[in-house]
């Protein structure tokens, strides 16, 4: 009896692929600094479309950049910000997890009010602010408005 060749196995050619991916736009993003914008827009959930932001999904979001949040329950501009600066904290992985994650939403919104939110990443020279104003919508449930103006994003 004839033996058969070996088949290849095309789920562990995609998942060498992938890992080959990540590891060029990991090794890249020093030197190239549309990676790194393209990562710090996706850190603040601002990507211009959701494909853009899956397509960067399987890209490791730990450590890679300098990370603040700061909450506060007055919005920007309202009180002299030198008596009521909000404290800022770093953020490990995504800022944004301030409002999406669990444990720091319930922490910040449960008493159902007004939350301000001022969002900051940086790398290597460059920096991106997200503010966001959470507001209460009943049942538990905040509407998230963007208070940043509109600009290109990657």
């Amino acid at each position: 009896m004839k033996s058969l060749p070996p088949s290849r196995d095309p789920g562990f050619i995609a998942i060498i692929a992938l890992v080959a991916v990540n590891a060029v736009w990991l090794l890249l993003m020093p030197w190239v600094p549309a990676i790194a914008s393209a990562t710090l827009y996706r850190f603040h959930l601002r990507t211009s479309s959701f494909a853009a932001w899956a397509i960067q999904f399987p890209i490791p979001a730990m450590y890679n950049f300098a990370n603040r949040a700061a909450v506060s329950e007055y919005p920007p501009g309202l009180v002299d910000p030198i008596l009521s600066e909000a404290p800022s904290r770093c953020v490990n992985h995504f800022p944004t997890r301030v409002v999406t994650f669990g444990n720091a939403r319930y922490q910040h919104l449960h008493q159902g009010r007004d939350r301000w939110f001022t969002l900051q990443s940086s790398y290597r020279g460059q920096a991106l602010e997200t503010r966001l104003h959470l507001k209460p919508i009943g049942d538990g449930g905040f509407e998230v408005v963007r208070l940043d103006k509109p600009e290109p994003r990657p």
